[in-house]
């Protein structure tokens, strides 16, 4: 999963407060089992899955950082299989892809990219940046209509960003010196992610060995996705063939090791991991499917370790859920709703449907505000989809008989979704057990990311006070709260000290940023306009000298 631990945030905290940062996503792309990554001797990242993908994040800068690299479920730093020592440049945005194969020809090795970027250059655009990660594949082109938009790119290469319309494209990979020869093409559709960026990732084995060739996508928000090949349709070797078919979304919720899926005998999806997605795809109707699920990196249909039959009816769409745990309590089953969606009811809704799939945790409402949206949910159970505005909410988890207790807040922000939907799936271990609970999306077109805690900028752990989270002995109030173009800062010293004040969006993305000079110890009152920024949800990170406060605020004009 992609969650920072509460050891390093502590510790990025007093860099952040003693240095300045840059920003940073994490691509895992090479083919090898789920990773555990560390920054010295803190776990940065927890069973980080192949083709999944963090969302940028503050990490420190100016100071070298020893990243490690374990084996899945290791114990400390001292497990790693390799080593890299990292320096990142200030007020720099980068992009780093752990890629290569460890022990194979092309070496397992972190590939990085210091010309990251957040944000495309124009609110219509989406910037597309491409990373060559198929260790067998040569060097190749990238076109469209016969245009090149990535030009001789070679094994860990990145190629800069390219702003283009955010729409559909057919992207064709061609030789890098012969752009008449179509090696294979991909319907890529960013008509969603207006204004925002995203990495293309060749990845597998273009040679026949696993996992095969498959170009991916990595979002800004560290949501990943394949893109559909055009000749296929993407997603598996059950395609309809011509006769009735069914839409199929599958879903990876059981905290077990990455599997192979496989359908009458043929291998469905290989190496599915934890908290991944497929997109909807087309499969054979009124016919039995038997459905096998085996670990990773298997050999033959005999080797599922347990298997289902099914019989979908044409016509109609599925959200078909892995879950529970392999010889454990819940066991392990396949979760099936038969109502799925792939559009909202209108262009400026997005439908959510909710999926329980916490094996520990109670009945459940999900609730905003004092509007509750799903209501009294059980492990293993749907809430039926729900269509509002896409925009950015608040979702409070409570018991399911006692909305006034608020276990945990998320944001969640589907304003980039309209007219699409996405089920938000509970995932993980309430009761402290690894991998520990969060809440997570799919979005329809296979794509998935963690919801962020309500009240943590850096993503750790949730707080009942939904106005502060507060690092040191200085006190700090925002007024009005909502407002409409100016924030008034009162803080409270203990010492003389420069303050900056930082806004976030609920995408981690710093928006603002105003150096308020030197503050005198004691109350001081500062005012912030707000002009430019659209309605929503953000923080104001206040950094006075050592100390940081984060505080939440809304816009609403």
């Amino acid at each position: 999963m992609k969650k920072l631990s509460a050891t390093l945030l502590g510790f990025f905290m007093v860099c952040f407060a003693m240095a300045q940062t840059a920003r940073v996503q994490i691509i895992h792309n090479s083919p090898t089992p789920t990773v555990d990554i560390y920054a010295g001797t803190s776990k940065l990242l927890d069973n980080f899955a192949f083709r999944t993908a963090t969302p940028y994040i503050d990490v420190p800068a100016n100071m070298q950082i020893p990243i490690g690299v374990a084996l899945a479920n290791s114990t400390s730093s001292a497990d790693a299989i390799a080593t890299f020592p990292v320096t990142f440049q200030a007020n720099r945005t980068y992009v780093v892809v752990a890629a290569g194969v460890v022990g194979g020809t092309q070496p397992f090795n972190l590939f990085a990219y210091d010309m990251g970027a957040e944000t495309s250059n124009a609110p219509g655009n989406v910037g597309i940046a491409f990373f060559h990660g198929s260790p067998d594949a040569p060097e190749v082109d990238i076109t469209t209509g016969g245009n090149v938009l990535y030009d001789n790119v070679s094994f860990g290469e990145f190629s800069g960003y390219l702003n283009v319309p955010a729409a559909s494209y057919q992207l064709d990979v061609t030789p890098g010196n012969n752009n008449s020869t179509i090696v294979a093409s991909y319907n890529a559709d960013f008509s969603f992610w207006k204004g925002r960026t995203a990495v293309v990732f060749a990845s597998g084995f273009l040679g026949g060995d696993q996992p095969g060739f498959e170009p991916w996508v990595a979002l800004d928000n560290g949501g990943t996705f394949p893109l559909k090949s055009v000749t296929t349709g993407g997603g598996g070797g059950t395609g309809g063939g011509g006769g009735s078919t069914a839409r199929v979304q599958i879903i990876h919720n059981s905290p077990t090791p990455t599997v192979d899926l496989w359908v009458n005998g043929s291998k469905f999806l290989d190496d599915f991991a934890f908290r991944t997605a497929t997109p909807y795809v087309d499969v054979p109707a009124g016919v039995n499917l038997n459905l096998g699920v085996a670990l990773g990196n298997s050999m033959m249909a005999s080797d599922a370790l347990v298997s289902y039959d099914l019989n979908l009816m044409a016509g109609k769409k599925y959200v078909v859920v892995a879950n529970g745990i392999v010889g454990g309590n819940p066991g392990f089953d396949l979760e099936i709703f038969d109502m799925g969606q792939e559009m909202a009811d209108a262009p400026g809704n997005v439908g959510l449907l909710f999926f329980h799939g916490s094996p520990d945790a109670p009945e459940v409402d999900i609730k905003t505000g004092n509007s509750v949206l799903f209501d009294n949910v059980s492990f293993g159970e749907f809430s039926g989809y729900l269509n509002v505005p896409a925009a950015s909410y608040e979702l409070d988890v409570t018991p399911g008989n006692n909305n006034s207790t608020i276990v945990a807040s998320y944001d969640a922000d589907f304003s980039f979704w309209k007219g699409r939907t996405a089920v938000v799936f509970a995932s993980g271990f309430l009761g402290g057990g690894n991998p520990g609970f969060e809440p997570w999306v799919a979005l329809d077109n296979g794509g998935t990311f963690p919801l962020r805690p309500a009240t943590n900028l850096n993503g750790g752990g949730g707080s009942a006070n939904r106005s502060a989270v507060n690092t040191s002995s200085s006190k700090a109030t925002v007024y009005p709260n909502p407002t409409a173009d100016i924030l008034n800062i009162s803080i409270e010293n203990t010492d003389e000290a420069d303050v900056l004040l930082s806004v976030v969006n609920v995408n981690g993305q710093t928006v603002h940023v105003r150096d308020m000079g030197i503050q005198s110890a004691g109350n001081q009152t500062m005012q912030l306009e707000l002009k430019g920024l659209q309605n929503g949800t953000y923080f104001l990170r206040i950094q006075a000298g050592k100390e940081i406060q984060t505080t939440r605020f809304q816009v609403i004009r």
